[in-house]
């Protein structure tokens, strides 16, 4: 899943860099990240169900990515929804489409979005997608 998924961010934006590992907290690495350059996050923690589609077993995992970019300390409200916006341009929609175009995958019912305070590193603004994955299997 985990390659699938950076598989598909590269494809709709190859400028973020990905990050997944929870090995060193992310607001820890976040420090490493060139500030210039946006990263996508796949949260590893998940939640879902095991369930039933027809005559498939089915697993459904709710899936969080957040595609993120740093600011300056100084902005303000409108300069981050602003960022927020570019994000959504250049990372969130592109991503949804390539999603949509990927072959196997069933597509979602819906496509949360959020935009979280700061969570990485205090410059940092985001908008986090939440989706549910879904895998059907013999």
């Amino acid at each position: 899943m985990l390659s699938k998924l950076e598989e598909i961010i590269r494809r709709a934006n190859p400028s973020y860099h990905i990050e997944y590992e929870e090995l060193s907290m992310m607001n820890v690495k976040a420090d490493g990240i060139d500030s210039s350059r946006p990263f996508a996050y796949i949260e590893e923690f998940r939640q879902g169900e095991y369930g039933k589609t027809g005559f498939w077993r089915s697993k459904t995992t709710r899936l969080e990515i957040w595609f993120c970019r740093f600011c300056r300390f100084e902005n303000d409200a409108r300069v981050r929804d602003a960022i927020r916006g570019t994000i959504e341009n250049e990372a969130v929609l592109p991503f949804i489409e390539e999603y949509k175009r990927e072959p196997g995958l069933s597509q979602p019912d819906k496509w949360a979005w959020y935009t979280p305070p700061p969570r990485f590193d205090a410059n940092e603004v985001s908008i986090m997608l939440q989706f549910d994955y879904k895998v059907l299997t013999c």
